[in-house]
């Protein structure tokens, strides 16, 4: 079942960056295009899906996701940020802590009896890579992410120019 939850997120990532590719065509698109972080998401993705399945791929899955934000940061720090970006980075970062709570759990403690972690991580990552799908293709805030942090800031900035006065 693993192998074709991986082959379904792979496609969805291909197929995103398929749409991306179609939108960086038109010139009036490409400030706003999600492409090269679809490329950049994609690489990182396949790279991946060809390891080993032991223990040891929860932490490999950990050092991709890490590296991929990283090299997202990196490569897109002129561009203009998009909620794909955002999303991407989000997911990234959640799916990265997963891994690494699912690698503490099995491979450090030893626990090897099911339990509520297992069911969070299980469906977790696959709804986390199926909303950054659905962000890259569509780069929209459609679950109000971006809002919600423009919103915190606005808090943050407001709370902080009171105790400045």
């Amino acid at each position: 079942m693993a192998k074709l939850l991986s082959a379904f997120i792979n496609w969805g990532l291909l197929m995103s960056l398929l749409v991306n590719i179609v939108n960086y065509s038109d010139p009036k698109n490409r400030p706003t295009s999600a492409l090269w972080l679809c490329i950049i998401i994609c690489i990182s993705y396949l790279s991946t899906s060809f390891g080993t399945r032991d223990l040891s791929k929860y932490l490999i899955w950990v050092a991709a996701d890490i590296v991929t934000i990283i090299v997202i940061l990196l490569a897109l720090r002129r561009r203009q940020r998009t909620p794909a970006f955002y999303y991407s980075l989000v997911v990234l970062a959640l799916n990265a802590l997963m891994h690494l709570s699912i690698y503490i759990d099995v491979v450090i403690a030893e626990n090897y009896e099911p339990w509520w972690l297992w069911s969070i991580y299980t469906i977790g990552i696959n709804v986390n890579d199926v909303i950054m799908i659905f962000a890259l293709a569509i780069n929209k805030d459609v679950l109000g992410l971006c809002w919600s942090g423009r919103y915190i800031k606005r808090l943050v900035d407001t709370t902080s120019q009171v105790k400045n006065s």
